[in-house]
């Protein structure tokens, strides 16, 4: 019944479904749900609700599959240009999943903050997809307490992305967590999260 209010009356893709990315069987469970409920009757009298069915199942698919692409490129290749590379790639699918459904801003967040290394960066490239999803405590989170130097990228990445918005407040508060991490070791070492930190504090404090 959950699943039927949830399909037909839900606008947006529930947590519900996103935290179980890790069991994927459950996950393959909630979308073959969702697509028996587009196929019904009851969805078919609700119009668009049939549509947003199948498209909520569809990102459910892509977001499950990049997750365990991820988790799996990042176990079995050493550390290298090339591995950096393919996550590149696999962070671009997901904002491009993103980019078909809807999410709630609280759930998207909670998975950041709650999930594992994959799922943060999955929370992160929705946000860099979707503006309403974003939050600044986030991208604090990827500055200062990092899981991967590839998190703290993307944290950065997105960082960016939200400087227009951000207050003078929020631009302070950014720009000395940025300050802060420049001064650690890894993040020296790093030319790419240098270069972008760099321009970032260019944007925040000219």
């Amino acid at each position: 019944m959950v699943l039927v209010l949830l399909a037909l009356f839900g606008d947006r893709v529930q947590l519900e479904s996103f935290e179980l990315l890790g069991a994927n069987v459950k996950v393959r469970d909630v979308v073959k749900d969702r697509l028996q409920l587009a196929e019904s009757p009851e969805a078919d009298t609700a119009g668009s609700r049939s549509s947003l069915a199948r498209e909520e199942a569809s990102t459910l698919q892509r977001l499950a599959g990049l997750y365990d692409l991820y988790r799996y490129v990042r176990r079995a290749q050493p550390t290298s240009d090339e591995r950096t590379a393919a996550l590149d790639q696999l962070a671009r699918r997901m904002q491009a999943a993103a980019g078909e459904a809807e999410f709630d801003a609280a759930e998207v967040a909670t998975w950041f903050h709650e999930g594992d290394d994959a799922l943060r960066v999955i929370a992160l490239n929705v946000m860099l997809a979707r503006a309403e999803c974003r939050q600044l405590s986030a991208v604090l989170g990827t500055i200062e307490e990092p899981r991967s130097l590839f998190e703290q990228y993307y944290g950065l990445r997105l960082a960016r992305a939200m400087v227009p918005s951000l207050d003078g407040l929020e631009r302070g508060i950014l720009a000395g967590a940025i300050e802060r991490a420049r001064r650690r070791r890894r993040f020296r070492r790093d030319e790419p999260l240098m270069r972008l930190g760099d321009e970032l504090l260019a944007e925040l404090t000219g």
